[in-house]
């Protein structure tokens, strides 16, 4: 009897220790979705990446995931994500993009895809 007290005391406490690590898991994810910056009030997800490493570094793409929340604040953060691209990941060491669709054209009309709004562009060397 008192082994299988002692494995019916050992699961509540792997229960205990997984609800915790659990819960610590959830905070972590929100403190990382809050320290994300906002454009117009949105934290969006943000992706860049080069169209073709191998190639040039110079050629582009930013993704902004679920840019129906703000298409303002997707513009904002295209344009964002673009500068940080050319400056620091790309290593062009200028803000200077020459764009396939402007994001800091409002009239330009947005290309979205599956509810992402894509940008493309090329640091200007």
């Amino acid at each position: 009897m008192s082994k299988i007290m002692g494995v019916m005391t050992s699961g509540k406490t792997l229960l205990s220790l997984v609800m915790v690590l659990g819960a610590v898991t959830l905070t972590a994810c929100d403190s990382a979705k809050k320290k994300r910056p906002t454009y117009d009030g949105v934290p969006f997800k943000i992706k860049t990446k080069a169209v073709d490493k191998k190639n040039s570094r110079a050629d582009f793409i930013v993704e902004i995931k679920d840019a129906g929340q703000s298409l303002e604040g997707a513009r904002l953060a295209a344009a964002h994500a673009g500068v940080t691209y050319c400056l620091s990941e790309a290593g062009y060491g200028t803000s200077d993009i020459i764009w396939n669709i402007n994001p800091r054209d409002p009239e330009a009309q947005l290309r979205l895809v599956d509810g992402a709004a894509v940008f493309q562009g090329t640091c200007e060397s």
